[in-house]
């Protein structure tokens, strides 16, 4: 599908502001200095748009439906490909067909002989891990294993949220909502236990941030499900979007689309003016700002809004799985229906 042509380019936000700063023209008549005023307002102005300012007292500050797509999670099923052969008092496990899959060092525990062993490493090679304690039992030269994936999956880099319960892409066999709770209920219900021995379909998941452990990069999160997938599934979400800044050849457009490009523009603009005045309103470009959001947060709440919620019944005789609006399971000769 073709752009409209009254959408909002970055190199029209680069000219309108340009502009404004008093300098006009063009990119190839922009001092170096210029280029990075223009880049730094730019960035002001669309974070100011993507996350505005409280407009109504009564109201909290808006949040823009376009930042929240419905996005997907693929978990991955236990692996038990071929057989595994190890020495005494070993640490190295050899995969004797197929290759370790590139979480088992990261997230992976091996069970063997029913007993769990924590991974240290995977060889560069995915045929050869390394056990973080020896190896104490007898020499197998054969054995079948299990590994598991311990249910922690990290989130995209410009997650910043999760909005709503989490569901199955599989609507064949119906699991219910995955419900969003505190990491320390996660922790909680792991503890006592291996996850191997709770591996079953995921009722629940939390969100925590992982551990900053470089400054070359922003915090990056990560989401716990439990039980800790027993197969592979497809989970959607309703996620909430960090976004970047436009880039010349490769992130041309800015969230939104044609519908907020005024809006958008106005808020870059009104940056120049607040840098320039040390103040907001001088030449009421603020103002016009504050307009142009109010007609793009009502055209945003018509876009996605809703316009009724079902029927309103009385539901206090009704069973429990009507009352949450939720079909109830049957089983017959073994098969849940």
């Amino acid at each position: 599908m073709s752009e409209s042509t009254l959408s909002l380019s970055i190199s029209d936000l680069q000219i309108a502001v340009a502009k404004e700063m008093g300098i006009g023209g063009t990119a190839a008549a922009w001092s170096a200095e210029d280029v990075l005023t223009i880049a730094r307002t730019i960035k002001k102005g669309l974070r100011q748009f993507y996350f505005p300012p409280q407009f109504d007292p009564n109201e909290r500050p808006h949040q823009w439906s376009f930042l929240k797509p419905v996005c997907s999670l693929a978990t991955v099923a236990p692996y038990s490909t071929g057989t595994i052969a190890i020495a005494l008092a070993g640490t190295i496990v050899t995969l004797t067909t197929g290759v370790w899959p590139s979480w088992a060092a990261t997230n992976g525990t091996i069970v063997i002989n029913n007993v769990e062993y924590a991974i240290a490493s995977r060889n560069i090679d995915g045929v050869h891990i390394t056990l973080s304690a020896a190896w104490t039992l007898t020499t197998e030269t054969a054995a079948t294993y299990i590994l598991y994936h311990d249910g922690n999956y990290d989130l995209p880099d410009d997650f910043g949220g999760i909005e709503g319960n989490i569901t199955y892409a599989d609507e064949s066999s119906y699991k219910g909502d995955i419900v969003l709770v505190g990491e320390g209920m996660i922790r909680s219900s792991r503890s006592g236990s291996s996850d191997s021995s709770l591996s079953s379909y995921p009722t629940m998941a939390a969100v925590r941030p992982k551990e900053q452990t470089t400054m070359t990069t922003g915090q990056r999160f990560e989401i716990m499900l439990y039980p800790t997938p027993d197969a592979a599934y497809v989970l959607n979400y309703r996620k909430v979007i960090l976004p970047q800044m436009l880039v010349d050849t490769t992130l041309t457009h800015p969230y939104g689309g044609m519908i907020h490009a005024e809006t958008i523009e106005a808020s870059c603009v009104a940056i120049v003016e607040m840098q320039d005045n040390d103040k907001r309103g001088g030449k009421r470009l603020w103002d016009y700002f504050l307009t142009r959001l109010s007609a793009s947060i009502q055209a945003d709440k018509k876009i996605c809004g809703q316009e009724q919620f079902g029927y309103n019944s009385n539901r206090e005789d009704t069973d429990d799985c009507l009352r949450n609006n939720r079909p109830c399971k049957v089983t017959y000769n073994g098969i849940t229906y």
